[in-house]
């Protein structure tokens, strides 16, 4: 069974790499999937000062809720079996680090494409996980 992990965050190109994960778990090979939602850390001393970590955190759970919902939805009219997670952090680290630590197979995500001086000056999340990965990465276009 290949462990399987699709980060997600509500894009049309997130949308095309769960279709391509409903079509590899139509094959032959049992697919365990993974949804992550990663949602980025609130970092201003002055919001934390009048929120408490308790707030930030539900926050967070119901951000990252809102951007699964669409694919938890997807998922449950295929059949698939499925585990989500909401994650807090820099999303290409966080990605990373959650594969790493939970021995995935594969990563499946999207990817915007971008090419020349917009990949220069907006970087891509893509890249960033593929160069701290070893497993392979399929990007989904």
């Amino acid at each position: 069974m290949t462990k399987l992990l699709l980060p997600v965050d509500g894009s049309e190109f997130s949308d095309r790499a769960l279709d391509y994960v409903l079509e590899l778990a139509r094959g032959d090979e049992p697919v365990e999937t993974h949804l992550l939602s990663v949602q980025m850390p609130i970092d201003s001393g002055h919001a934390r000062m009048f929120v408490s970590d308790k707030e930030i955190a539900a926050y967070h759970r119901d951000e990252g809720m809102a951007v699964l919902k669409p694919y938890i939805d997807k998922l449950d009219a295929a059949g698939l079996e499925y585990r989500w997670h909401v994650l807090v952090g820099h999303v290409a680290q966080t990605i990373a680090r959650f594969a790493k630590e939970q021995k995935f197979d594969k990563v499946v995500m999207g990817t915007h494409g971008r090419t020349g001086l917009k990949q220069l000056l907006m970087g891509s999340v893509a890249q960033n996980v593929i160069r701290r990965l070893k497993i392979p990465v399929a990007l989904v276009k």
